[in-house]
């Protein structure tokens, strides 16, 4: 809905222009080029806070700290978003990112288009390539209003490496500043995009 849209749009003006940086044709790219791929739509089973890690049909085990919908629980989950994404870059892995994400996250469906290519390719990261550094929570939304998390991540300087190996290009290291937009979908955080 547009409700949900406006105040991301509003805390993005920044932050869109940094993205630009992390998944741009005109600055150093986090990951391998690829065409346009479609997201995928990944629908988890509603899960109720217990103190055991949740594990959805189709997607990572979400920690308990990130299954709350507070502060503290948007910034777990951002956590362990960007953690995902250096898991699926590096093993490299499918699946992970999408079972993350909203059905409209562009960033979500770029990230994994980029773990598909890695496979397909025979490529992988050789370490994370992001480090994640402050989180701020800009807004927290109530229902399924959207979370804001200002989100302070360094690019690492990384090889990407083929089958062999051999290194196929290096990612530079920078600094950038985001803006994730969670929503709170079936009791459990979504990323909703980031720019």
């Amino acid at each position: 809905s547009s409700r949900r849209r406006m105040p991301f749009a509003a805390f993005v003006v920044a932050g869109a222009v940094a993205l630009g940086g992390c998944t741009g044709e005109s600055e150093p790219d986090p990951s391998p080029s690829t065409g346009s791929a479609s997201a995928t739509s990944s629908e988890s089973p509603s899960v109720t806070p217990s103190p055991s890690p949740s594990v959805t049909a189709s997607g990572p085990e979400i920690p308990p700290s990130a299954r709350e919908q507070t502060e503290a629980g948007a910034e777990a989950f951002v956590r362990f978003f960007f953690d995902q994404v250096n898991t699926a870059w590096t093993e490299p892995r499918a699946g992970l990112i999408s079972a993350l994400g909203d059905v409209g996250c562009r960033f979500c469906a770029k990230s994994e288009s980029d773990a598909a290519a890695l496979i397909t390719n025979g490529q992988r990261y050789e370490s994370d390539p992001v480090k994640l550094g402050s989180l701020t929570v800009l807004i927290l939304g109530e229902g399924d209003d959207q979370t804001l998390v200002r989100t302070e991540l360094t690019q690492n300087e990384v090889d990407v490496l083929d089958r062999a190996g051999v290194v196929v290009r290096t990612d530079q290291k920078k600094q950038v500043t985001l803006t994730t937009g969670l929503t709170w979908q079936g009791g459990q955080w979504r990323v909703f995009d980031v720019e």
